[in-house]
């Protein structure tokens, strides 16, 4: 590992977070905050890495950090807000999020409780939780709200999951916390591909219709949830964006 890409650990309210930071040969100030989505990870199967080389060699710091497993999206969203304050300390004061599914969620949230917070990139994002996991979950969701614990155990290991974790969808009102943003003129980026199994296209034209100027919405023809053959589309359209905007 170059002396330009380091491991740090980040202290959250009950946590301590695993993270890398990416730092560029000459510091423009601005630091990416990427939150991944659920069950993913700071590596998000190397498309985040990828992304964060690219954003490094455009002279963005980026931050990349794993959210503890499971939780709900108040916890999420307290993690990303230390995770913020982290950054503002050690790095840059200028902070754009740029979160995956249900870490799209939470830099959303984080951005609306932030009026610092320079811009906002949304991959793959809900603006319906409910909806979302109950496709994510099939016939598992029910079982969750009737009170069970569920455990998963698949390709991305083993995960248990309390009721709490979809009884706290009722705390928040994405599309509403989308228009607590419409009077603060902060670029917001919403990518997602037309066929995406878990998250609707049409979930992210509402968050793009809601959302206030300036406003970019790409759309990836064919990318999945996962853009797992589009992975180099879409981290060039943040990039655009990225220099685009900041």
């Amino acid at each position: 590992m170059s002396n330009r890409v380091q491991n740090v650990t980040i202290a959250a309210k009950d946590s301590v977070l695993q993270a890398v930071i990416h730092r560029p040969e000459q510091e423009s100030g601005k630091t990416l905050i990427i939150s991944h989505g659920f069950r993913g990870s700071k590596d998000g199967s190397g498309k985040a890495v990828l992304l964060a080389e690219q954003a490094v060699a455009a002279g963005f710091t980026v931050v990349r950090y794993d959210f503890t497993p499971g939780q709900t999206l108040t916890v999420q969203v307290e993690e990303l807000t230390s995770v913020i304050a982290f950054c503002r300390h050690h790095l840059s004061k200028e902070i754009i999020l740029l979160g995956r599914s249900m870490g799209g969620s939470a830099s959303l949230v984080c951005a609306a409780a932030d009026p610092a917070i320079k811009g906002l990139a949304l991959w793959a994002t809900p603006s319906n939780l409910v909806e979302t996991f109950q496709l994510a979950l099939g016939n598992d969701y029910a079982s969750l709200e009737k009170g069970n614990m569920l455990i998963l155990n698949d390709s991305y290991g083993k995960l248990e999951l309390k009721p709490e974790f979809i009884r706290d969808f009722a705390k928040v009102d994405l599309l509403s916390v989308m228009q607590s943003l419409v009077n603060r003129t902060m670029p917001v980026l919403i990518l997602h591909g037309t066929k995406d199994e878990i998250v609707p296209i049409r979930q992210a034209r509402l968050l793009y219709q809601t959302a206030g100027q300036p406003k970019t919405f790409v759309q990836i023809d064919g990318g999945d949830h996962q853009f797992n053959q589009h992975g180099q589309i879409a981290s060039q359209a943040v990039l655009d964006w990225l220099t685009d905007n900041f």
